[in-house]
């Protein structure tokens, strides 16, 4: 495990973490990157590739986002967006953003965390290495993790970088009930994604949420002219299955309930929309619908999800 402590304050637009380290978005082994930009008034700036994603946190300032699928939002601080492969973003307002790029299968998520007192984490990951950022919004906090205490002041951040199975303890002291602490986390998974393998395209994800679009081929057809159950029940569970994870922790599917409303027959494609219903401790229990390209409700799914860590 590694830890390392960088400045955020008196940065501009910059590269401030690789791994593999010394690579850029766009290299042939890229992996995961954390950048920063600055904004001057109504500067714009662009996100979009056809192998990286990209999530996005505002630090300071407000910002208008034009995706180039889903349209135009306005953000404000500590707000955050996402770019998926083949999308385009533009970014456009004042202030400073904060950058996580992704390719070859990364799993990648910020969330932002209220701490009313000092929060307790088992982190690390089963399947793969990951990758950790730990900055606060509107005061410092102090990080302990395992034997090592960090204080991690205004405008820094805390980087770790854990080997697979390399499991360890956090505890987060804040400066002052009520404060905020954006937590990103990156997670290198392996090739074996059944999900993206049957053509699962993310469009948007957010804390506790995601949609997906999955295009329909003739490979996701039954002998009678409607998409196959288990083609619907896939994306569902791909959807929900981000979402869920969004939340922190590796979480696994522990009960699904699927209710078919109307027949697919031959759709373009098909948006699955993935809602919380309640949010435990350990249990997570999420709604998910999908539509076809008419907007008729094709079937619900109501999924639970158990989180193997805090």
């Amino acid at each position: 495990m590694r830890i390392t402590k960088i400045l955020l304050n008196g940065v501009g637009e910059s590269l401030i973490f690789s791994y593999p380290e010394n690579t850029v978005p766009g290299d042939e082994n890229f992996k995961i990157g954390f950048s920063l930009n600055r904004m001057a008034k109504d500067e714009k700036i662009h996100f979009g590739s056809d192998r990286v994603s990209s999530y996005h946190v505002l630090l300071e300032g407000r910002t208008e986002v034009l995706n180039s699928k889903l349209g135009k939002r306005a953000f404000e601080t500590g707000q955050t967006f996402s770019c998926e492969e083949e999308e385009q973003v533009e970014l456009m307002g004042e202030g400073r953003v904060f950058n996580m790029f992704m390719s070859g299968g990364v799993r990648g998520f910020i969330r932002k965390m209220p701490l009313e007192k000092e929060k307790k984490m088992r982190a690390g990951e089963a399947m793969g290495g990951c990758v950790m950022a730990f900055f606060g919004f509107d005061g410092e906090f102090s990080l302990m993790c395992s034997d090592e205490k960090l204080v991690c002041e205004a405008g820094s951040a805390v980087i770790i970088q854990a080997d697979k199975q390399e499991f360890f303890n956090l505890n987060i002291i804040p400066e002052k009930a009520g404060m905020s602490v954006a937590c990103v986390t990156g997670v290198m998974l392996n090739s074996h994604d059944f999900g993206k393998y049957i053509g699962v395209h993310l469009l948007e994800r957010s804390e506790g949420t995601c949609r997906a679009r999955l295009d329909i081929c003739p490979n996701h057809m039954n002998p009678i002219g409607t998409v196959h159950g288990g083609c619907l029940f896939t994306l569902a569970d791909a959807v929900c299955g981000i979402a869920a994870s969004s939340l922190g922790g590796i979480c696994t599917t522990v009960n699904s309930n699927i209710q078919f409303l109307n027949a697919a027959f031959y759709p373009k494609y098909l948006v699955a929309e993935a809602k919380p219903k309640k949010i435990g401790r350990k249990i997570r229990t999420f709604l998910v619908e999908i539509r076809d390209d008419r907007d008729i409700l094709i079937c619900t799914v109501d999924m639970v999800f158990y989180s193997l860590q805090q």
